[in-house]
């Protein structure tokens, strides 16, 4: 079969080939072949691409999160009335190929009326918002949360799903192009990173009331300024650390990134009653695949329902993967990105 193999760590244009390598086998008595026609693209791909993300797997790799396609083949007899079925299943890498390995606990039936792109943004980013968003916290209708990146994929499923609880969102971006896309979205108060201090801008647009949950993935001095703008009770959710991906792999530019984060004393949280969570979704869907099976349906019927609008506008044939990469690592995208397999 044909896959997307990263072959050395660096820059989009010369980190891929495609290469021809054997179907993945079914081992375990859960596991489930699909023939993929679409596979997702993520930021921790990025940062796997780039050496910097320590669960990737050892080069060459195959990376990859999710796909879209039909399940061809099933280990045990009693899933045979999967086969045909076309799905949405989560990869612990291995996405980027014609056939992926997935697990029964790992797939969802998707509606016909579900496109691929929609689909495949349901899995990670979706999944990643719904749980940080509803399963870390329980905010309340008139509540206010800052969201960083709103305009990529986890950034543009945090602002519905907040919406859907009634809360006031201030989205943050680096680009004045994506300002519209931010409102279209659902957006009140949309802040431009790059030619503005956010910090300044928000105490500005809110005046005294601090902000109830914060979501970012950027990290660095970001941590601190979010901290100053939390809330008695507040949460701040930190699902990503973009901001490393400024200085090559190596212990000492990741000892340097830390500093830039800063201490945090948990007596200092205790007394400002505030929290820091962490969130990994793919250690989530290894330990605890069921949370991700029943967020998923959820997801797939909100969707169905029209309460929630997938973005994914960004689909790019599997040849262009370096093309796909590079934009993704560029912002030069909103909502969420992927490949398709030419049949």
């Amino acid at each position: 079969m044909k896959a997307i193999q990263l072959i050395k760590y660096g820059e989009a244009s010369t980190s891929f080939k495609i290469a021809t390598v054997p179907e993945p086998e079914l081992t375990n008595n859960e596991d489930v072949l699909i023939q993929v026609e679409a596979s997702g693209i993520n930021f921790a791909d990025v940062m796997a691409r780039k050496g910097l993300y320590r669960a990737a797997p050892p080069l060459p790799a195959v990376l990859g999160y999710e796909v879209v396609g039909v399940v061809i083949k099933v280990k045990d007899p009693a899933n045979e009335h999967y086969i045909g079925k076309k799905v949405l299943a989560m990869t612990r890498f291995g996405g980027y190929a014609e056939f992926a390995l997935s697990t029964i606990k790992g797939i969802q039936e998707i509606p016909k009326e579900l496109n691929n792109g929609a689909a495949l943004a349901l899995a990670t980013q979706y999944c990643t918002a719904y749980f940080a968003l509803n399963v870390e916290m329980n905010l309340m209708k008139g509540d206010t949360v800052l969201i960083h990146a709103a305009s990529g994929g986890v950034g543009t499923a945090l602002t519905q799903l907040a919406k859907l609880k009634g809360c006031k969102v201030i989205g943050l971006t680096r680009s004045k192009n994506k300002l519209d896309y931010l409102t279209k979205n659902g957006v009140d108060i949309c802040i431009v990173t790059s030619s503005e201090d956010y910090v300044n801008e928000v105490e500005t647009k809110i005046g005294n009331k601090k902000v109830d949950a914060i979501f970012n993935p950027i990290g660095g001095k970001t941590v601190k300024k979010d901290l100053s703008l939390l809330s008695s009770g507040g949460k701040l959710v930190f699902f990503g650390i973009s901001e490393r991906l400024k200085k090559p792999k190596g212990i000492i530019n990741t000892f340097f990134q830390l500093l830039k984060i800063g201490k945090v004393h948990p007596a200092i949280l205790l007394l400002n009653s505030q929290s820091i969570i962490g969130v990994n979704l793919l250690k989530i869907a290894e330990d605890k695949p069921n949370v991700i099976d029943l967020i998923l349906k959820e997801l797939i019927e909100l969707a169905s329902e029209n309460k929630i609008n997938p973005n994914a506008k960004h689909g790019y044939s599997y040849k262009e993967i370096h093309s796909a990469h590079d934009g993704l690592e560029k912002g030069n995208f909103t909502g969420k990105s992927f490949i398709n397999w030419e049949k």
